[in-house]
C-alpha cells in the first residue's frame, strides 16, 4: 500500500483507458511496471513569458484556439506549483519505467 491505497497491478489497467488524475493514479501502480511513458502534459501557456501570451500579445499562438487556454485544464499555475507539479510526474514516471525500457534521454 502507497498512501492508503492497494497498489494496482499491470492487469488491472492493461488495455483498458484508465481515467484520472495522473499522479495519484501512477502512485497506486507498482514500480518498474511500464515500458514506455508519452506525455504530452499542458505547458502552462497562460502564465508562460516565452510566447508572449502572458502578457496579451499572443506571440507564436496568436489567433490559436489555446488563447483562450485550455477549457479542462487551468494552465495558468503559478511558476513554483507548475514546477512543483512536473516534478511529480516526472518522479513518478521515472519510478514506473522497467530498467530495460528505451530511454529518450
Amino acid at each position: 500500500m502507497k498512501n492508503g491505497k492497494q497498489k494496482i497491478f499491470p492487469d488491472d489497467f492493461v488495455n483498458k483507458i484508465v481515467c484520472g488524475d495522473c499522479i495519484e493514479t501512477m502512485r497506486q501502480m507498482p514500480d518498474k511496471c511500464v515500458d514506455l511513458v508519452v506525455t504530452s502534459p499542458p505547458y502552462n501557456l497562460k502564465n508562460s513569458t516565452g510566447n508572449g501570451m502572458k502578457d496579451g500579445r499572443g506571440g507564436k499562438w496568436a489567433g490559436a484556439a489555446l488563447m483562450n487556454g485550455y477549457s479542462h485544464h487551468n494552465d495558468n499555475m503559478p511558476h513554483d506549483e507548475y514546477t512543483e507539479w512536473q516534478r511529480n510526474c516526472l518522479t513518478e514516471m521515472f519510478r514506473l519505467i522497467k530498467d530495460d525500457s528505451v530511454n529518450g534521454a
